[in-house]
């Protein structure tokens, strides 16, 4: 089997080294040489891509784009968040690969398209998106949609924690702070890989899928552990309800279709490595 990974970062690197380990053929994707460097020194076949694709692509982004899954994992930025512009860069990629014969293609979505809804949500839950990474994520799923048809299988990944990344750096010392009472929604690196291997190698007949650990702390009760935990100044929430209700992404169907457990489901048991 041969699997290439568009975006191979925080997330696409960590999953490429453990399809190798796998012994899959896997290829993966950086925009500059040095990032390609990188890549076949790993033991992945790196490929120098820049997007939007124009319409004549060399040899090796054809080799890329010839495969059995290609995953998609480009996240579109926080900064100057450019949607038409993200959506051409991903619909011009996933054109070629149709074109170079790639027989199934993984996207790498957000939970954010289900705000604002608030309580359980399930992956046949229907979706409303109200922020611009919701809206801009849940486009691309109609349009990547419309062109892969049931070859297609999306996965909304909640926020991502692991090694060098949590969110509680982005909050620790912070005051004033609202909807201390809304659950999180958070899940852990080595969670979205192994579902993303699960996917890969099941074909599972689940078009959209989603990811979140099944526990959901309040905002506040969360943080403050976390930062304890890190040693860093906790943050402090205003004394509201704001958020109370919230959404829990509830993901027990992707995980049982799959056949995955957790490793890490409990949130509050995590000790963050920052």
């Amino acid at each position: 089997m041969k699997v290439s990974i568009c975006g191979c970062g925080w997330l696409g690197l960590p999953l490429a080294l453990s399809l190798k380990s796998q012994a899959i053929e896997v290829w993966g994707s950086k925009t500059t040489l040095a990032g390609v460097n990188i890549l076949q020194q790993q033991g992945i076949h790196g490929c120098l891509l820049t997007l939007p694709l124009i319409e004549n692509i060399n040899t090796q982004v054809g080799q890329f784009l010839a495969t059995d899954v290609l995953v998609i994992a480009i996240p579109p930025g926080r900064k100057n968040l450019n949607s038409q512009a993200h959506i051409k860069n991903v619909m011009s990629l996933s054109a070629a690969a149709q074109k170079a014969g790639c027989k199934r293609v993984i996207f790498i979505s957000t939970t954010s398209v289900y705000d604002p809804l608030q309580g359980e949500v399930f992956e046949t839950t229907p979706v409303c998106p109200s922020s611009a990474s919701g809206q801009l994520h849940y486009q691309l799923e109609q349009q990547l949609r419309q062109q892969w048809q049931h070859n297609l299988t999306v996965l909304r990944l909640s926020g991502l924690f692991g090694p060098l990344r949590h969110p509680v750096t982005f909050l620790s010392g912070r005051q004033q702070l609202s909807a201390g009472k809304q659950p999180v929604n958070l899940v852990h690196l080595d969670d979205c890989i192994q579902v993303i291997s699960a996917i890969i190698q099941q074909e599972t007949s689940m078009l959209i899928m989603h990811l979140a650990a099944s526990t959901h702390p309040s905002r506040e009760q969360y943080y403050t552990v976390m930062a304890l935990k890190s040693q860093l100044p906790p943050p402090h929430f205003n004394d509201d309800n704001d958020g109370v209700n919230g959404k829990k992404i509830n993901s027990n169907q992707t995980l049982k279709s799959l056949g995955v457990i957790m490793k890490h489901d409990d949130l509050l048991q995590y000790d963050p490595q920052i």
